[in-house]
């Protein structure tokens, strides 16, 4: 079993947003290969606000905050560790060819479970810089709403549509879950969902309370600690 793309609308609010959109324009950008793996380096054709910028040090902030604020993320991603965010912009002409991330970052290392795009721009105010998976079930397309995010599996090939015109800015980063298989993960993910369903309709039944029981007691087993 393979896990699903998730798509967390309005992760950001619209303070949030604003806040993020100041630092954004004071922030210096840099050449975006200068993060790439050996391999990611011949198709990554962007730009990124460059490290130990006070600007993105303000925004991982304002982010990090959210994430810590959003059931849908804590409960898809069940995150151990988080990689700090980057911020990369697209104008027209750049893109992100195919690539898969590497399988681990960051210095101590985390393994890269999950990915996660946060996007920042309006989509109406740019053309093309679709984020585009192939995941198990074929080709999947995203450019939603400023604010919200999209988490998926880093064993999928995806890549950043060239952008046509206009401007796109955008946050990633990638999750060490504390439940390595994805398999697991997805479970875990249903059985929450269901839970949440029974508890709205019944939240002391018999029923809920096995479900919840059941999904402690499997995250305790699969727990990758």
């Amino acid at each position: 079993m393979s896990q699903q793309l998730v798509h967390i609308p309005q992760l950001l609010t619209p303070v949030e947003l604003i806040a993020i959109d100041a630092l954004t324009a004071s922030a210096n950008f840099v050449d975006g290969k200068l993060t790439a793996s050996l391999a990611a380096k011949d198709v990554k054709n962007n730009l990124q606000i460059e490290a130990n910028n006070e600007s993105l040090a303000g925004i991982q902030k304002i982010i990090n905050e959210a994430l810590k604020q959003s059931p849908l993320f804590n409960i898809a991603a069940l995150p151990k560790s988080i990689y700090p965010f980057l911020v990369s912009k697209y104008s027209p002409g750049k893109y992100y060819g195919w690539h898969v991330d590497s399988p681990m970052m960051g210095n101590p290392p985390i393994r890269t479970d999950l990915a996660m795009t946060i996007f920042l721009s309006d989509p109406a105010t740019y053309e093309g810089g679709e984020l585009v998976i192939q995941s198990d079930t074929g080709t999947s397309n995203f450019k939603p709403a400023k604010g919200d995010a999209v988490l998926y599996p880093c064993q999928y090939l995806h890549c950043v549509n060239e952008i046509k015109s206009g401007e796109r800015v955008a946050a990633v980063t990638w999750i060490q879950s504390n439940v390595k298989d994805p398999g697991q993960r997805q479970i875990l993910f249903h059985l929450n969902q269901v839970h949440s369903a029974l508890f709205q309709q019944a939240p002391n039944a018999q029923a809920t309370n096995l479900l919840l029981q059941t999904h402690s007691n499997l995250f305790r087993m699969w727990a990758d600690l």
